[in-house]
């Protein structure tokens, strides 16, 4: 079995992360059981990190890898994604599709935490806008 770092650890990368993106620290938390509310909560097991959200009991999603990096990416999408849409809400240009400036946060915000984070995310709003193009 890879050795998988402990939860003390990943909380510790979490706060190192958020401090390079000025992320309030009530978004920082990391939680290891379900709040029963939706938010997410990390399990470590010998299948690896389990990013797991459920919401009065029933799991609405599991993801499952024993690479610390895609972990921590998958935390910070939700914790990018609240301080993008906050910029998005406050900086909003009427008469465009609010994506548009939302998206571009995110990657910048992603590229500052990770550049290889910013492509992940990149490739993502691409699927998203296959399916969802933009409003003129």
């Amino acid at each position: 079995m890879t050795d998988l770092y402990s939860i003390s650890t990943i909380r510790k990368k979490v706060r190192e992360y958020g401090k390079k993106i000025k992320t309030p620290e009530k978004l920082l938390k990391i939680a290891t059981t379900s709040d029963g509310f939706g938010t997410p909560f990390i399990e470590i097991n010998e299948s690896g990190y389990n990013y797991v959200v459920s919401e009065r009991g029933v799991e609405f999603k599991r993801r499952i890898t024993k690479d610390l990096d895609k972990l921590l990416y998958w935390i910070f999408e939700a914790i990018v994604f609240q301080m993008a849409s906050e910029y998005e809400l406050k900086h909003r240009n009427s008469g465009e599709d609010f994506r548009r400036l939302l998206f571009s946060k995110e990657v910048e915000l992603f590229k500052t935490l990770n550049p290889e984070w910013a492509i992940w995310k990149k490739e993502e709003i691409k699927r998203i806008l296959k399916e969802s193009p933009f409003e003129p």
